[in-house]
């Protein structure tokens, strides 16, 4: 007996399946002119979206058995968008569907019925259950040109790939090319500098990593906005989802705001030139409610070297409910600050509420002297601030904190951190916008690119196609910038797809 699965529900519990229709292929629309003399001109062929139809039977020991049978499975088929499909008689693919029109059983008796489901599958192609996946380690032939890939596509129709880009030395231009598409981010050799030129990363707490920067950090010193908190908490290293994190072990208090705080001295750059005007800060944190009566805050602030407060932002929950606050923030000369952007979002596990949900949480501030750049849920905010210009960035500053005894925020956390100073006057004058340690992602499945988990669609050369792998057999070749010292390793990840 054939079994189905959909949005991950075992249909079987509703109905046996008499039998699946697939068409073979899909309808084509042909647009046609007339020709000259005879026949007609082909204009446009489009491939059509498919049609699975699902035939079954329903049986219950009664027939009020039978209503509340049908009752659940409209709520199961009841999706606003397509979800995936499986069949057992097809264990290696998978549709993306939804239903149409009605379904109307056939009453044989009160206790067994008989029906059919029609899905629209819109891309029209059934998908592997498997990524196939390639590594330029040993999948690729390297020269000191190109790395080239020798790729097979058992489809019926191209396949889209996902291409991670791992730099272990600087590079300032990638390049994707084979016989149907070719795709360029970057900038070549000889055009104009990138503000990644004469970049030097002073320190990297990513991932792991973060173990170290936080066995680096002083511990409740840090300089901030105000001074309304008081730093007496403390802090430890916890494992979830397979990172490591640091949150917020103890409240100091249940009075007033209470917080614990980290600390990092930003080193001297390989010159011996200490402070910044120029810093780029990343960073990765999670800030995910478990319920609406919890509050706490996270601060990141950057302080001068005369132990003033310059600028940051803080993500913020302090009220009750489920709105959470993400604010900008910089000094306004006169030893307080002023509040320059202020956003909202909702602190659920959605991606479509939560910039900061588990599987996400990245963001990143670049200041070039009185300038700051700040990152939000995809988009970049240029603020102009006098009160910091001339005045170097000397410290780093985390704090985790509490809002008297309401309960504190479930997953509150920082998971990666990373400060690059740019334009460190040792480097050459060379493109490098991809430093050392940088992971660029180019998405041709939805059709995004992506640099250390930032959208960075910018990077884009005008006149570039999104990559498409061709059935059958084909190459793929990776170019980069001449200068690069070791090639980027390469992995290349694609879903098979047939007709």
């Amino acid at each position: 007996m054939t079994t189905m699965t959909f949005n991950k529900v075992d249909m079987s519990k509703y109905f046996r399946i008499t039998d699946i229709i697939r068409p073979i292929g899909n309808s084509r629309s042909i647009t046609t002119d007339d020709a000259p003399d005879i026949g007609v001109n082909i204009q446009q062929i489009k491939i059509d979206a498919k049609v699975i139809t699902v035939k079954f039977d329903m049986k219950t020991s009664t027939p009020q058995e039978m209503e509340t049978l049908k009752h659940e499975l409209a709520g199961v088929l009841n999706v606003n968008e397509p979800v995936k499909i499986l069949f057992d008689d097809e264990p290696d693919k998978y549709y993306l569907g939804i239903p149409i029109d009605d379904v109307t059983p056939d009453s044989l008796t009160r206790w067994f019925q008989r029906s059919e489901i029609k899905f629209l599958i819109p891309d029209g192609v059934a998908h592997s259950t498997t990524y196939k996946k390639l590594d330029s380690f040993i999948n690729a032939t390297v020269t000191s040109e190109k790395v080239v890939f020798d790729i097979t596509n058992n489809g019926t129709t191209p396949a889209y790939p996902i291409i991670t880009v791992n730099h272990d030395a600087e590079n300032g231009y990638i390049g994707l090319v084979n016989k149907d598409s070719a795709m360029e981010l970057g900038k070549r050799e000889g055009e104009q500098r990138e503000v990644y030129q004469q970049s030097e990363t002073l320190f990297d707490y990513r991932d792991q990593r973060i173990v170290t920067g936080y066995s680096a950090a002083q511990k409740n010193v840090a300089i901030l906005n105000d001074t309304v908190q008081r730093l007496n908490s403390t802090s430890r290293i916890v494992d979830n989802w397979g990172r490591k994190h640091i949150e917020l072990a103890n409240r100091g208090g249940t009075v007033g705001n209470n917080a614990v705080s980290l600390t990092w001295d930003i080193p001297n750059d390989s010159s011996g030139a200490g402070g910044s005007l120029n810093d780029y800060i990343w960073w990765r944190q999670v800030f995910w409610l478990g319920s609406a009566n919890q509050l706490g805050f996270i601060k990141l602030m950057v302080s001068d070297e005369s132990g003033q407060f310059l600028y940051g932002v803080e993500t913020y929950k302090r009220q009750y409910g489920l709105e959470c606050e993400y604010n900008f923030m910089a000094t306004d000369g006169k030893g307080g600050y002023t509040m320059l952007k202020r956003w909202r979002f909702t602190g659920t596990h959605r991606n479509d509420q939560n910039p900061f949900n588990e599987p996400r949480g990245w963001s990143d501030l670049r200041r070039n002297d009185d300038v700051v750049t700040v990152y939000w849920w995809g988009g970049y905010h240029r603020i102009v601030i006098p009160q910091i210009k001339g005045r170097k960035s000397a410290k780093i500053h985390l704090a985790l904190g509490t809002l008297g005894s309401a309960p504190i925020v479930t997953h509150m956390y920082l998971d990666s951190l990373l400060y690059v100073k740019d334009f460190v006057t040792k480097y050459r004058d060379i493109p490098n916008r991809y430093p050392a340690g940088t992971e660029v992602i180019v998405n041709s499945e939805v059709d995004t690119v992506t640099v250390n988990g930032l959208s960075k669609i910018s990077d884009v050369v005008h006149g570039s196609e999104w990559l498409a792998i061709p059935p059958g057999k084909s190459q793929l070749e990776c170019y980069f910038s001449s200068f690069v010292r070791d090639k980027p390793r390469i992995k290349i990840e694609f879903e098979e797809r047939w007709l």
